[in-house]
């Protein structure tokens, strides 16, 4: 925490006052890696069709850049507390819009937003841009009717 008050410019008084403990810095980032996935959320919310709006919600979680893919996924493995909150984060997220879609009859019954919160892990977790691409049209044939 020192170090990171240092490299922003300020006493580690004032980052401990914001953030307790490094879990709280580290939730703290995670919310900033997923904001323009959020943004994206409330674009589809202007979706009329239920399937465009999942649609693109799910394919834009799953491009974040490969930093960003690669940050979320490395916090998220340092303890259990972070992955727990970064799991709720992509839930919390592509919740709304399954949550929708599901209403309107146009996803698989059996699926969950815990199992496509997962497949957006899954997804992420792919090496190439190209594979993810893939993964995401596969992933999306399947879970929609």
């Amino acid at each position: 925490m020192e170090v990171i008050a240092g490299r922003a410019g300020l006493g580690s008084s004032t980052i401990y006052r914001h953030f307790p403990t490094r879990d709280d810095l580290m939730e703290a980032v995670l919310d900033e890696l997923i904001a323009d996935v959020r943004a994206n959320v409330a674009r589809a919310d202007d979706m009329a069709d239920p399937v465009e709006a999942f649609r693109f919600v799910f394919a834009q979680s799953c491009v974040m850049p490969e930093s960003d893919i690669r940050a979320f996924a490395g916090i998220a493995a340092s303890s259990a507390r972070l992955d727990a909150y970064a799991r709720k984060l992509i839930e919390d997220t592509v919740g709304p819009v399954t949550d929708r879609v599901r209403e309107a009859g146009r996803m698989r019954e059996d699926l969950t937003t815990t199992d496509v919160a997962a497949f957006v892990r899954l997804i992420d977790a792919a090496e190439t841009a190209r594979q993810r691409d893939l993964a995401t049209e596969f992933l999306l044939d399947g879970m929609l009717r």
